[in-house]
């Protein structure tokens, strides 16, 4: 009886010991938000900036790109960048605008997501930009009075500053690319004053003489699937340990 009872001490024993080496496993939550996620930075090309000639006042194109992530849900920082030139010529004048410009901002998704991989968002934004830029008259011509007057003024520089409150919507089509479209209304703030000629136009604003602008993009947008989050979980397991 007594190796009877010796053997089943040590069956218990053995029993508990494995039962407190095997690791414990830690089983990750199962997702409970209803929020749109992005992994990495979406990268973006306005395909109506070459064409906006079509539309507008002059020969008016350009190029202008745009880059995206989520810093927070339904969050997302935004940075926008072109470029933008616009030539008038007629019998009074040939004059040439062209200049850089960029928009800092940030918008909100309105959207909730139906499953883990929806990606479509409504969005809607606020944006501060800034242009550098320089005219040139190279021709000009005024009938008066007293005759014909005719000159030119050579490169002039100068900056402008707005404000902008948008809406717009980004949808996945395929793997990590998007289509997407924003009405935008820029509210301007300033920019240099010329007396001769004054400024006529500011690069991704309008009409420098409008205190008040709408304009519409549509874009392509592609999402550089970079995690970034998980490396930064990576490097902070390695400082633990």
């Amino acid at each position: 009886m007594r190796i009877l009872n010796y053997t089943f001490i040590l069956c218990l024993l053995a029993t508990i010991s494995y039962g407190q080496a095997e690791p414990e496993r830690k089983v990750k939550p199962k997702r409970t938000d209803n929020y749109i996620r992005m992994r990495g930075i979406r990268v973006g090309m306005d395909a109506t900036r070459p064409f906006q000639d079509l539309w507008t006042k002059g020969n008016r194109y350009g190029s202008e790109f745009s880059f995206d992530m989520e810093l927070r849900p339904n969050w997302f920082p935004v940075f926008e960048s072109g470029y933008e030139v616009i030539k008038l010529n007629t019998n009074y004048i040939e004059y040439t605008g062209q200049g850089s410009y960029s928009r800092i901002g940030i918008d909100y998704n309105f959207l909730q997501a139906e499953h883990k991989n929806d990606k479509d968002v409504l969005f809607f934004g606020l944006r501060y930009g800034f242009s550098i830029a320089r005219q040139k008259v190279d021709r000009y011509l005024v009938d008066s009075y007293w005759g014909t007057v005719n000159g030119h003024f050579g490169n002039q520089n100068y900056f402008a500053h707005w404000g902008e409150f948008l809406v717009g919507i980004k949808g996945e089509i395929f793997h990590n690319f998007y289509l997407g479209w924003t009405i935008r209304g820029k509210v301007k703030m300033n920019h240099t004053e010329m007396e001769l000629p004054p400024v006529y136009f500011i690069p991704g604003y309008g009409k420098a003489e409008k205190g008040f602008t709408m304009d519409f993009t549509y874009s392509v947008y592609y999402n550089i699937p970079w995690d970034f989050r998980k490396k930064n979980r990576v490097v902070k397991t390695v400082i633990k340990k």
